[in-house]
């Protein structure tokens, strides 16, 4: 498949939408509604900057294995070695947070 059918596509719903997560997230920052100052309010932030980049790799993932350019179960080794180690970063990162 070509590049305007493929990979077009995903950088356009990621650049427009970035743009539109950003736009949003200077929004609420600068209404008073996320205080930068509270560590509760930054780990929701980080909680989702995190989710964006979590769908842009999993998206991009699939991509490939849809266009063959990794193979199903290649992609799916990334996507486990990807979610186990996001997960346990932010679970290290809670329980570090919660013992002090």
């Amino acid at each position: 498949m070509p590049f305007t059918h493929t990979w077009l596509p995903y950088i356009y719903l990621y650049v427009v939408g970035g743009l539109l997560f950003l736009v949003g997230v200077i929004v609420v920052v600068k209404s008073g509604s996320l205080d930068l100052k509270k560590s509760y309010h930054r780990t929701w932030l980080t909680v989702l900057f995190f989710g964006l980049i979590w769908f842009m790799v999993m998206h991009a993932l699939w991509n490939m294995a849809a266009l063959e350019i990794l193979s199903l179960r290649s992609s799916v080794i990334l996507w486990l070695i990807f979610m186990i180690g996001s997960l346990g970063f932010g679970y290290l990162k809670f329980v570090r947070k919660e013992r002090s």
